[in-house]
């Protein structure tokens, strides 16, 4: 009897704890936005290498824009300057739309409509101008780090979203 009492009277909170849990484990603007990305790049038939080469950027990108912010890790090149309480959710929006838009310009409509709808749920406001800026701003140093001379790469924009039959 007893062990049934216990039972019944944990059940109930497995439950909701179960329920807490389920709510938390959602994904988070940087993933919905590798999602997007994905489709984006899929979308325009790329192929595997550059497909990745793309993605890498826009990742690195989107890490750039959301490290300006939080802070949380040190800077991998040069410093991006983000104003204090920019929206991380704006700035992923704006360094994924700058970065595809370089890389995948076939499919500007795309990205503009994923852009557009993930800035219309956010307040208008000095944190989403913010977060746009260093959205922009983030977005625009990778492609050009991957096509300077003085890159590791040496590949050209072209290149970039092309197969070739170098290691990607």
């Amino acid at each position: 009897m007893n062990h049934s009492k216990a039972h019944q009277q944990t059940a109930p909170l497995v439950v909701m704890a179960s329920l807490l849990v389920g709510q938390m484990a959602h994904a988070d603007v940087v993933t919905d936005w590798n999602v997007k990305a994905g489709e984006i790049v899929v979308a325009a038939k790329l192929g595997t290498p550059p497909a990745n080469r793309v993605l890498a950027i826009v990742q690195t990108a989107v890490y750039e824009a959301t490290n300006a912010i939080t802070k949380r890790y040190p800077e991998s090149g040069p410093l991006l300057e983000a104003a204090p309480g920019a929206s991380v959710d704006a700035a992923v929006a704006a360094a994924n739309r700058a970065t595809l838009a370089q890389l995948v310009p076939s499919q500007q409509m795309a990205i503009d409509a994923a852009y557009q709808a993930a800035l219309a749920i956010l307040t208008d406001g000095p944190a989403k101008t913010a977060g746009i800026a260093a959205g922009e701003q983030a977005g625009s140093r990778p492609a050009e780090w991957c096509t300077s001379r003085e890159s590791w790469s040496g590949w050209t924009r072209a290149q970039l979203t092309t197969a070739d039959s170098r290691a990607g």
